[in-house]
C-alpha cells in the first residue's frame, strides 16, 4: 500500500519492467529508495502484456516497457519516454580482453549466419529481433532459445553461441573478459523504452516522487551512460 505521512512518500511501490530493461529498472529502484527511504520499491520482471494488465487492474503502480506496442496504445497508458533501445551481437572474443570489447558494426544478414541464442518467441524483444531479420531478408533458426535474459548472457559466455541483446543488457557485462559486442545495422533498429502508468489515476505522493525522479536530468544522464550506442562511454574503472 502507498501511504504517505507528513508529506513524506512512504510504502511499497509496485514496479514492473520488461526483462530487457531490468538493468535500468533496478538502477531506478535503487535511486528512488535512496532519495526517499520511506518508499520500498517492489520490482518484478514481467512480460509486456503482464505490465499492461497490471497497470489496468492497478496491481502495478509503474511500468518500464515498450510504448510502441499496439496493445499499449489501445489501453491509453500514460507514457514518459526514457531511451531508445539499440541491438548488439554479443559473443566470445577470439582475443583475450581485459573487459568487454566493442567491434565494428555487423549487418543483421551477417549475424543470421552465426549460431544464435535468442529469447523465446513470446518475448517482445524477440519480435523486434525477428522483424529486423525479416527486413534483412533472412530467417535464421536459433541454436538455442530461452525466456531468461540471464540464461541468454550465460549461454553466450559458455562457448560458441552469439546472442542478440539490447544495449542495457550488454552494459551489464562490461567488466567480463573475453566478450565482444558489435552494434547491429542494416537495418538500424531503435526501439523506444518508456515508463508507463495509468493515465486516469491521480498519483500518490510515492508515485509522484517516482515520476519526478524518472523525469529528472541527473537520472536521464545516468541512463544515457548505460544504454544506446555504449561505445562512446568509457568502461568503469
Amino acid at each position: 500500500a502507498l501511504v504517505s505521512r507528513a508529506g513524506a512518500p512512504q510504502g511499497q511501490l509496485q514496479i514492473g519492467a520488461v526483462p530487457s530493461a531490468m538493468p535500468i529498472a533496478a538502477r531506478f529502484a535503487v535511486r528512488l529508495q535512496a532519495a526517499h527511504p520511506g518508499i520500498q520499491p517492489v520490482l518484478r520482471s514481467l512480460s509486456s502484456p503482464e505490465i499492461e494488465a497490471g497497470l489496468d487492474n492497478l496491481s502495478l503502480d509503474l511500468g518500464l516497457g515498450y510504448p510502441s506496442r499496439p496493445e499499449a496504445a489501445q489501453r491509453r497508458l500514460a507514457v514518459w519516454p526514457l531511451y531508445d533501445e539499440h541491438c548488439f551481437v554479443l559473443r566470445c572474443s577470439a582475443q583475450a580482453t581485459a573487459g568487454l570489447a566493442f567491434g565494428p558494426p555487423m549487418a543483421w544478414r551477417e549475424a543470421a549466419a552465426l549460431p544464435l541464442v535468442l529469447l523465446t518467441p513470446e518475448m517482445h524483444h524477440r519480435s523486434i529481433v525477428d522483424a529486423a531479420f525479416r527486413e534483412a531478408d533472412v530467417a535464421p533458426v536459433p541454436a538455442l532459445q530461452t525466456n531468461s535474459v540471464l540464461g541468454l548472457v550465460l549461454a553466450v559466455r559458455a562457448g560458441s553461441l552469439a546472442g542478440v541483446l539490447p544495449g542495457a543488457l550488454v552494459d551489464t557485462v562490461r567488466a567480463q573478459p573475453g566478450l565482444l559486442a558489435q552494434p547491429l545495422v542494416a537495418p538500424e533498429v531503435r526501439t523506444p523504452v518508456a515508463f508507463l502508468g495509468t493515465a486516469a489515476a491521480r498519483p500518490s505522493l510515492a508515485l509522484q516522487a517516482a515520476l519526478d525522479l524518472a523525469q529528472s536530468a541527473p537520472w536521464r544522464q545516468e541512463v544515457g551512460e548505460h544504454v544506446g550506442a555504449l561505445q562512446t562511454v568509457a568502461a568503469p574503472g
